[in-house]
């Protein structure tokens, strides 16, 4: 299981990552394989980088579990949409400071309550690494998504 402070770490440097990567893709009105485009993928890693506070006392509640594609979908498009208007550095920033709040929050975590294994929709695991998939994975998965341009000729 990742440490306590291996997750901390590595919340702060997704966030890090993906800052960079957003920083160095110049279009971001570029049309992704779905309905976002480059802008929107970073917008949305700004939208959730910040939310390991609220989230993570759901891990144990199951409540996350009942909630569908459809409502998710519905809920990133809404947030994506909150920052529309902010201009790039705005984003950006958001990714950092987001990253940084969530990997203070994890690090007021009892080691203990972050090994309790939970299952949340087909994951069955550690909370540690339920937050690792969230704040790490998922920010640099979208990050790498939004500025890779390929094939490189």
């Amino acid at each position: 299981m990742i440490t306590k402070q291996e997750l901390v770490d590595g919340i702060r440097f997704a966030g890090q990552r993906a800052a960079a990567a957003a920083r160095n893709t110049k279009d971001w009105d570029h049309q992704l394989g779905h309905q976002w485009t480059s802008g929107d993928a970073f917008r949305h890693i700004a939208a959730t980088a910040g939310g390991a506070s609220g989230l993570y006392p759901l891990l144990d509640a199951g409540v996350l579990s009942g909630i569908g594609a459809d409502r998710i979908a519905q809920g990133n498009a809404a947030a994506i949409a909150t920052l529309t208007e902010k201009p790039k550095d705005e984003v950006v920033q958001a990714i950092i400071d987001g990253h940084n709040t969530s990997a203070d929050f994890v690090a007021t975590l009892d080691e203990a309550d972050l090994a309790k294994v939970v299952k949340l929709g087909g994951y069955e695991m550690e909370k540690a690494e339920i937050v690792a998939q969230v704040w790490i994975h998922h920010a640099i998965a979208h990050a790498y998504e939004a500025s890779a341009r390929w094939p490189i000729t």
